[in-house]
């Protein structure tokens, strides 16, 4: 196996990082045995080591009554704690980072780990050999006093029990225990991109499903007769405006079903591209409605390559159309504007029609517009509709304002 392309100075998915509390996850966010989960690992664990190097060195210090004494052993015991904690795993990092085929890698981050270990054997000994030196130039020395067999050997059990322990201790502390992390990291990354596809899998099918839906919704039967019912009416008695209906229709379904082609499988379009496509609806349910709308488009030219989800906006302009400009007897205006907040790209749908009728806010098209938001953006979009207090309705939506294509 490989490494995956995953930079190991790049912190991990959290689905893949194998910390989970705040305090560990400062340094297991990253690869195991890469450079910043050793560095951080050995600032975090190291810290705790040289605190208690230098609470063992004052102590000594105070017993003794010497602060040079304090200071030197301190300092021993100190460097003896960061060498526990960093030895091996800094050692583990350099082999990780050369690139070399797993399997050897693996067995030399191992060796590594055991090196660590005794290493850190050899510099405990030599910390704890000096302050024996330091408390024999005081006088003090330890005592052996003769032992029964039985003795002996309930000594021998104790020591057994106490190098146990510490081989534990120095396992744990030398980074022994990331060992299975690291052996499992290719599973995780396994199960990450399992997951991965069938989130993948899945908003393909939700844009899918919503191309579909917002098609249906533009250029459904009832939508066509009733253009075609108005041509026919107009024909004998405007024909003039019979043809601008003609020319508007053709002019939203050359504007409209290309960009449905070419979104296939594209999770997002431009501003522009979806005001276009409002624009041209608009022109042809202005020729429809014989005047009795109008329109204002407000897209701030720096807006028009903002990043936002094909064929959504439609919907919203369509909602105006059909709830507030169609049941109100006199004219309507529907104003579509952008703006920008900070990190947040606002749009606003406003008309001063009918107002909001019982159940409106539950249709088809603005689940569907929920439905699209949340799988796209989750709790970083949001979207609210209510009356205006003049009359007809407000519908405001805003996602993260990001660059199409980037």
């Amino acid at each position: 196996m490989t490494e995956p392309a995953h930079p190991l100075d790049r912190p991990l998915p959290h689905d893949v990082a194998a910390g989970e509390s705040a305090f560990i996850r400062f340094y297991q966010r990253y690869a195991v045995f890469s450079w910043p989960w050793a560095w951080r690992r050995t600032v975090l664990f190291g810290s705790v080591g040289v605190l208690a190097g230098v609470s063992f060195g004052a102590s000594h210090g105070l017993y003794v009554k010497s602060f040079g004494e304090a200071v030197t052993v301190s300092l021993a015991c100190a460097a003896a704690n960061l060498v526990l904690v960093g030895a091996g795993p800094m050692l583990a990092a350099w082999f990780r980072h050369r690139g070399w085929p797993r399997r050897v890698q693996s067995t030399l981050i191992v060796a590594s780990i055991v090196c660590g270990v005794v290493f850190a054997t050899i510099a405990d000994d030599w910390a704890s050999a000096f302050h024996d030196r330091q408390m024999a130039a005081h006088g003090f020395h330890g005592s052996e006093h003769g032992m029964t067999p039985a003795a002996d050997f309930h000594a021998w059990m104790r020591r057994a029990l106490d190098l146990s322990r510490e081989l534990l201790i120095l396992l744990a502390a030398g980074g022994g225990f990331a060992l299975p992390a690291y052996f499992t990291e290719k599973r995780r990354w396994t199960e990450h991109g399992r997951r991965q596809e069938l989130e993948t899998m899945s908003l393909q099918k939700a844009e899918a499903d919503a191309r579909l839906t917002l098609l249906q919704a533009q250029v459904e039967p009832h939508f066509l007769f009733n253009t075609l019912a108005s041509v026919r009416s107009l024909i004998a008695t405007d024909p003039a405006r019979a043809g601008n209906t003609i020319d508007a229709l053709a002019t939203h379904l050359r504007a409209t079903l290309p960009r449905l082609r070419a979104g296939a499988g594209v999770p997002t379009s431009t501003l522009g591209e979806q005001f276009a496509i409002c624009g041209s609806y608009l022109d042809l349910m202005q020729v429809r409605l014989g005047g009795r709308l109008r329109y204002e488009l407000r897209l701030p030219d720096e807006l028009r390559g903002a990043a936002f989800p094909p064929l959504l906006l439609i919907s919203l302009v369509e909602n105006a159309i059909k709830h507030g400009a169609e049941p109100k007897k006199g004219a309507t205006l529907v104003v579509l504007a952008a703006r920008a907040l900070d990190d947040r790209l606002e749009v606003t749908v406003e008309d001063d029609g009918a107002g909001l009728a019982l159940g409106m806010g539950e249709g088809t098209g603005l689940a569907n517009v929920r439905a699209q938001l949340l799988t796209r953006f989750g709790a970083a979009a949001s979207f609210d509709i209510a009356a205006r207090e003049a009359g007809g309705v407000h519908v405001r939506l805003a996602v993260p304002l990001a660059v199409a294509g980037a």
